[in-house]
């Protein structure tokens, strides 16, 4: 394994380093999965009121089509488009070339976040590596898609990832990142991450990235409050552009008490739509209107734009209930994905505070997707035909 070394960081001596989280409910490690995997349904009075709200519109609410002339998004709207890879090498293929002049440009998408993914070995590991050899995209791959995005027009969204390693199912992983009353591990846990952050930061300087995350769903760590004050700085050391962080669905956001220190609130956007694995276009569109007058209020609060760092839904039966679980078992449906597409977009229109979206995502591989895959990608689905209207894409 080869691992990327960064200088050496000592995080400054703060008095009162443990903060007081803003919380709804206290959430047990059992809670927590119960939160990640079916949202906020139950967790407290609000939310049990929301679940019952879906449960009446998915089983009382009259059937509809979708319309047939979606209005587009406005030029200056972040129209955005998640882009991964899984092994080293591969953002600098003729593939991943062939992805982005094939696929992304077409959808008339005008950003394009770049995740590179480093790792930890479980959500009690104190330090991050960089596998350069294996997993990771080296800095010279990262130079090559940014630059290529940069050459068609496109913006770019930096977005870091620290994922767990021999990560099974989805009830798991970076979210539940913590050391609880030890100290010295978050001490240490934040120095690594500070190396590993302002690592990407300062080649996104180099780079001319036009936006950077600073960290995504790590909502284990997000009360930190002077730890993660201290990591912006860092980052605003070495990189001039607008930062956000991309927390993850209802009650990670509300946990963080320094969105004041950011240009953007991000949202990991993968809250429940529905309970029916056969909703109508309608029924969704009905489900969002609890979460954006939520994230309205968030918006207003913190006098910040939002930015869905994060959307996406894969093509089976069930994936507007649970689209952020990618081990989701269910019948091949490519028409809930197409209709969540539309759902989503034409429920936040007109919001001034929404500044944009990445749908999430597609890999190098110019052949993904298709009428038989199960995933996320929306290439050639007709999620794809969805998402080209509402962008100004090629018809």
């Amino acid at each position: 394994m080869v691992q990327t070394t960064w200088p050496e960081f000592e995080p400054p001596l703060m008095a009162g380093n443990v903060q007081t989280p803003i919380r709804l409910h206290p959430l047990s490690q059992r809670t927590t999965i119960a939160c990640r995997r079916w949202g906020c349904l139950i967790l407290s009075i609000p939310c049990a009121l929301v679940g019952v709200f879906l449960l009446f519109i998915s089983v009382l609410s009259p059937p509809a089509l979708a319309s047939d002339t979606p209005a587009l998004l406005p030029q200056d709207f972040m129209k955005g488009i998640t882009y991964e890879s899984w092994w080293n090498g591969e953002f600098a293929s003729a593939n991943s070339d062939r992805t982005l002049g094939e696929i992304v440009l077409p959808s008339g998408a005008n950003w394009l976040a770049v995740v590179v993914k480093c790792f930890q070995e479980t959500r009690t590991s104190t330090n991050i590596q960089c596998q350069t050899d294996r997993a990771t995209a080296s800095d010279d791959e990262l130079r090559h898609v940014i630059r290529r995005a940069h050459s068609l027009g496109l913006k770019v969204m930096f977005k870091p990832h620290l994922d767990l390693l021999n990560l099974q199912n989805s009830s798991d992983g970076r979210f539940r990142i913590g050391f609880g009353v030890d100290e010295s591990a978050w001490a240490a846990w934040f120095a690594s991450y500070t190396r590993f952050i302002t690592h990407y930061a300062a080649l996104a300087q180099e780079t001319d990235v036009d936006y950077f995350v600073v960290g995504t769903e790590l909502w284990g760590t997000v009360h930190r409050a002077d730890n993660w004050r201290a990591v912006i700085r860092a980052v605003r050391a070495v990189y001039d552009g607008p930062l956000t962080y991309a927390a993850l669905t209802y009650f990670e956001p509300l946990q963080i008490s320094w969105w004041d220190a950011l240009d953007a609130i991000g949202i990991d956007a993968y809250f429940t739509v529905t309970l029916t694995k056969n909703p109508t276009w309608a029924q969704m569109k009905l489900g969002w209107k609890p979460t954006v007058a939520y994230l309205g209020w968030l918006a207003g609060r913190w006098n910040k734009p939002i930015i869905i760092t994060e959307a996406g839904y894969m093509s089976v039966d069930g994936t507007n209930i649970l689209p952020g679980d990618w081990s989701l078992q269910g019948e091949l449906d490519m028409q809930e994905q197409a209709d969540a597409y539309q759902a989503l977009i034409e429920s936040f229109q007109g919001q001034s505070w929404w500044q944009g979206i990445f749908w999430w995502s597609l890999s190098t591989d110019p052949e993904q997707g298709g009428p038989n895959d199960r995933g996320y990608s929306f290439h050639n689905k007709p999620a794809e035909v969805v998402l080209r209207r509402f962008f100004g894409g090629e018809s």
